[in-house]
């Protein structure tokens, strides 16, 4: 089948299919029609030059390459594209002698087919060999990474820097160069982010080593830290590598990268439960331990972890995991209630907490076992990866020695692994038959090659038949890994609300289009799975009420789950339930919302400090006194500060408004956090035992700075997530807070207390005016520029008087008119902030002046006019009313009658969306003032009647449900297939082209940014399904086409699809979000009125 990872691949294939998409339709006319086929001998002739001038460069490159994997692939492709080539020759001269010949359209048709399969096989086996030399230097930097562990001299670093420093350069070049060709923004994206990490953390090897040679040529303490230091950088540089060397050859989109996070979740719960349970295990012992302190926080800690491990398993594990966890916490509040009402010491407190410590030895058994099957299954996929290439090689060599056949053996050794760990026994039996197959084909080869005859046909046909097998194994493998995995909810809050809306809407119906598959459900799942996390942090009241939501969320998921499998999903009582599950939801959503931006605005108020107090105690003089003691506490205080920075912003990727890139970077940040905090602590404490020493300072230093920009990275991203008006809100509230606690003080005379929370008042203002530079950096819009700069300028001021008045307060906290002078500053504060905040306020729309008092009005005495005659004749009828907008339905499926499902689903999703917005023309030039003011467009501009993305996209949907139809051979032929797929590109252009010219004139860079993100995509993708559209029109109606080459083809179109109506379905929602936004100059504005308005 076609692959079109790169731009080569597919400006070759366009031109190749847009040619063979002619001969299918005049092959059709011929057949269905009974048309005389006009004479093909031009067109067949310019196919076949621009085929063999393919084929003749192609055996150039074969003469003079080295790479014999590329030697032994090429031929049969050149067979393939001679052979279809040879028949379409035969074919244009059969019909030039008579038209209507059979066997003539059966030779057009196959041979047209065999083109585009044989220059896809083509020039895929090319661009493998050119991504295997990127691979080459790839590894050669790998293997030159670990002499790092050798170099023990200056003089050793300063070799190692030089001969390190071409191969990066050569490296990151050939890795930008690939990335450009790449079709995939996903991988495109993956292979920067890579090489840039691989970029930043080469300075902080060479200062690792550095300051391992330093601390052990001069004997010097802190050898083991550097060591760690050194080992962490070289380990994370070498997993980065590795990760471009597999994103390298992927030629689909990346299903799988899912399997190596859910595996390092899993091991850090299993830490972070670990490091807990002492803790936890004490409060239970101590009868006498109080309510609320550290030790019930472990507990809470060690279930929200375990929670989120049977978040990630499927079946029974999961019911298991998660059902414990929550058995537990409720056991936990019933000992925390009986403790704070004096009963902790009854038997019956004693029984239920000795019960909760056997129940958490039972949970991290289950937690154990979950997270060493999935390593189990994740290390021998990758396994397989990494032996396939060695398999290939031994494969393509004729005189290969016995090592490959052992790599083979290998190979089929992990295979059987996953088999034995499939819970679907057809899926076993599959892999296990496809085992024994390829053992046995290579014992037949190697029994050739033992004999001298490994150049033969025969041993090279088997050759190329077991590398194929191995490829089928491997992605049977893969699939195994991947279905023993729990359907995948999106990552986004909003994504995880459309899967659940979705399914909310026809529970009867798989939402993903894939049996078995409930994202759906999964998605509800994981919204109260995360509202359990939050309200873990919340206190008591407010934690048992977002609990009580979680609850309920999960009853009326449950209770409509089960109508559902008992048939009566659309009967009344099921839609009373849905009902009331999506005002469940709603209001979850919104108690989660407010509890994390809550979180957010007090954990991220300050986020440097303890790092800064951290280097103050490293650089504190020996003669200090408790200088140990110091640094272990502020250590400690760091390493929590940096966990509970992570958990937060954790919770605000999960439950914020940001889209998927926006999560995706939140994680990656937190993970590169979480990664760095303990190297800067032993780059801290190499520090703590060399004063002075110039390279512990220097590599302190730029272990301090990586971390301060991978959290300033962090804080912004996170800001992205959540709104920022609700952010400034809850600032807001608790500088008010703060400035009561400091009346408070001074009322008690507590001076530290005083310091302590106008501390707080200084770093939240801070944290706003952060907020705020932000925003205006990112808006184009002068105005809002203006009123948000002069309202940050307004509170800058007022801060440093308040700081002051705070210091002279608490040095004589008795005097009334200091403590007068500082509660003036502070509400000068919270005066500053509520302007910022009021700039970020919808701006109330212009209204047209009040007209003038009656009384006002002067009338002067000249006669008024007299009134022209009434028109003769008969009186003009009435204007008639515009019509009512009706869309076209979506299109129904007959009963008995063959579609592609998923398809079908892919295209009712994006009808549904666009459904929401009106795409007709208004029914006058200009809408009345006050309302297109309302809708962020300037009075004064013309309208463009309607909304052309609205329309296309629905037009897209249309064609797509038809095109479902078409797939299965439900209606119409090859030439309505071929037509389809172009409407639909003809369409996806349409769309791109109006979305570009929104983001041109959209005053918000990162909203702009967004939709040329989305839109991007659009092109690639529909010129992709003219070409898999012809393939597939190839093949319909054709007895010679095994079943299993036709349903790939089907996938294959299928998914593209599924990409297309997705990718159009957010440049929808990402342009009215845009368009709010438009330069008020622009000249140019879509209409985005909704049909059913959100109040409704």
């Amino acid at each position: 089948m076609p692959v079109f990872h790169t731009k080569t691949i597919e400006s070759i294939l366009e031109p190749v299919a847009q040619q063979i998409s002619h001969l299918v339709i005049m092959h059709e006319e011929g057949e269905v029609d009974g048309k005389a086929i006009p004479d093909l001998t031009a067109p067949v002739a310019a196919v076949q030059a621009a085929v063999s001038n393919l084929v003749r460069v192609g055996k150039d490159t074969v003469q003079t390459t080295e790479d014999q994997i590329m030697k032994r692939d090429m031929p049969p492709a050149f067979i393939k594209v001679e052979n279809a080539c040879t028949k379409l020759v035969q074919a244009a001269s059969m019909l030039k002698a008579d038209p209507y010949s059979v066997p003539a359209r059966d030779y057009l048709i196959d041979g047209s087919r065999g083109i585009l399969s044989g220059t896809s096989d083509l020039l895929l086996t090319f661009d493998e060999a050119e991504v295997r030399k990127i691979i080459r230097v790839c590894k050669g930097i790998l293997e030159y990474l670990t002499v790092a562990e050798v170099v023990e001299s200056m003089e050793d670093l300063i070799t190692y820097t030089k001969n390190l420093g071409p191969g990066m350069t050569k490296m990151a070049k050939m890795i930008d160069e690939r990335q450009q060709e790449l079709t995939h923004q996903e991988h495109r994206v993956m292979l920067v982010n890579s090489m840039n990490t691989v970029k930043e953390l080469l300075p902080v090897l060479i200062s690792g080593i550095k300051i391992f040679v330093t601390t052990k040529t001069s004997g010097s303490q802190g050898v083991e830290e550097a060591l760690k230091n050194r080992n962490f950088t070289f380990e994370k540089m070498s997993a980065e590598i590795n990760e471009i060397i597999r994103v390298l050859q992927l030629t689909s989109w990346d299903e799988d990268a899912w399997a190596n996070k859910d595996t390092e979740a899993m091991k850090r719960a299993l830490g972070l439960i670990d490091s807990k349970m002492a803790q936890a295990k004490n409060w239970l012992r101590d009868p006498t331990a109080q309510p609320g302190d550290a030790g019930e926080q472990a507990i809470r800690q060690i279930l929200d972890e375990a929670g989120k491990v049977g978040e990630l398993c499927a079946g029974k594990e999961r019911r298991d995991i998660v059902g414990t966890a929550k058995t537990l916490g409720q056991m936990t509040d019933q000992v925390s209630e009986m403790r704070a009402r004096g009963q902790g010491t009854s038997p019956a407190a004693m029984q239920k907490a000795q019960q909760v410590s056997q129940g958490l030895d039972v949970l991290t058994g289950k937690v154990g076992n979950a997270a060493r099957k999935l390593e189990a299954m994740t290390n021998s996929k990758q396994a397989i990866a990494k032996r396939i290439d060695a398999a290939q090689n031994w494969l393509a060599d004729p005189n290969g020695g016995p090592e490959g056949e052992e790599n083979v053996r290998a190979l089929l050794t992990e295979a059987k692994k996953i088999a034995d760990m499939c819970e679907d026994p057809k899926e076993r039996d599959d892999i296990l038959r496809s085992i024994g197959e390829i053992a046995a084909l290579t014992a037949k080869l190697s029994d050739l090659r033992r004999q001298g005859k490994g150049d033969t046909p025969e041993a090279r046909a088997l050759a190329k038949q077991i590398a194929t097998a191995l490829q089928n194994l491997q992605s049977k493998t893969n699939k195994a890994v991947a279905n023993s995995r729990p359907a995948k909810a999106a990552v986004h809050l909003e994504g995880k609300i459309e899967q659940a809306q979705r399914w909310i809407d026809n529970p009867t119906i798989e939402d993903s289009g894939v049996v078995c598959v409930r994202p759906g459900q999964a998605a509800i799942r994981g919204l109260a799975a995360e509202g359990r996390r939050l309200a873990n942090a919340l206190p008591g009241p407010y934690r048992q009420e977002l609990l009580g939501k979680c609850e309920q969320v999960e009853q009326l998921m449950a209770q409509l789950a089960d109508l559902a499998a008992r048939g009566e999903g659309d009967s009344p009582q099921a839609r009373a339930v849905a009902q009331q599950l999506q005002e469940a939801l709603k209001d979850l959503k919104g108690k989660m919302q407010e509890a994390m931006t809550q979180e957010v605005s007090d954990i991220f108020s300050d986020t440097t400090t303890p790092i800064k107090l951290l280097a103050v105690a490293a650089t504190a003089p020996l003669d200090s006194p408790n200088r140990d003691e110091v640094f272990d506490e502020r250590a400690a205080n760091f390493e929590n500060h940096a966990n509970k920075l992570g958990a937060t912003a954790e919770k605000a990727a999960a439950v914020g408004t940001a889209n998927k890139s926006t999560v995706e970077g939140i994680q990656a940040a937190v993970k590169s956090t979480r990664d760095l905090t303990p190297q800067v602590v032993s780059a801290a404490r190499i520090l703590l035992r060399n004063p002075g020493n110039q390279a512990a300072y220097e590599h302190f230093e730029t272990m301090k700075n990586q971390w301060i920009d991978n959290v300033e990275k962090m804080t912004g991203l996170v800001d992205e997530a959540i709104d920022t008006k609700s952010l400034l809100d809850a600032s807001e509230e608790a500088i008010k807070k703060d400035l009561e606690k400091c009346r408070v003080a001074m009322a008690n005379h507590q001076p530290q207390m005083l310091v302590a929370g106008a501390t707080s008042i200084a770093r939240r203002a801070n944290r706003i005016l952060l907020v705020a530079k932000r925003e205006v950096e990112n808006s184009e819009d002068p105005k809002f520029r203006e009123v948000v700069k002069a309202a940050s300028d307004e509170l800058s001021q007022t801060i440093s008087p308040m700081v002051m008045d705070a210091k002279a307060v608490a040095g004589n906290i008795h005097d009334p008119s200091l403590q007068k002078g500082f509660l003036d500053s502070g509400y000068n504060i919270l005066g500053a902030v509520a302007k910022v905040r009021e700039a970020f306020q919808p701006q109330e729309p212009d209204f047209p002046p009040p007209p003038p008092e009656l009384d006002q009005l002067h009338l002067n005495d000249e006669p008024a006019p007299p009134k022209p005659p009434l028109p003769e004749g008969e009186v003009p009828p009435p204007r008639p009313p515009p019509p009512e907008e009706k869309d076209e339905e979506f299109p129904e499926q007959k009963a008995g009658e063959m579609v592609s499902e998923p398809m079908m689903v892919a295209a009712r999703q994006l009808h549904d969306e666009a459904r929401k917005w009106s795409s007709k023309v208004s029914h006058s030039k200009y809408e009345p003032r006050q309302l297109r003011h309302l809708n962020g467009m300037d009075p004064n501009v013309p309208v463009i009647p309607g909304n052309d993305i609205i329309g296309a996209a629905k037009r897209m949907a249309l064609l797509m449900a038809e095109m479902s139809r078409l797939v299965r051979g439900g209606s119409g032929n090859k030439r309505a297939l071929i037509q389809c797929a172009k409407d639909i590109a003809k369409a996806s252009d349409e769309v791109t082209r109006l979305a570009k010219e929104v983001a041109k004139q959209c005053t918000d860079k990162r909203i702009r940014t967004n939709l040329l993100q989305v839109c991007e995509r659009i092109p690639t993708i529909s010129t992709q399904l003219k070409i898999l559209s012809t393939v597939k029109a190839t093949m319909l109606g054709r007895t010679n086409i095994s079943e299993e080459e036709s349903e790939q083809a089907t996938e294959m179109l299928v998914h593209n699809a599924q990409n297309l109506m997705q990718s159009v379905k957010e440049t929808v929602r990402e342009a009215e979000a845009a368009s709010i936004k438009i330069r008020t100059d622009a000249g140019f504005t879509l209409h985005w009125i909704r049909k059913t308005p959100w109040y409704q």
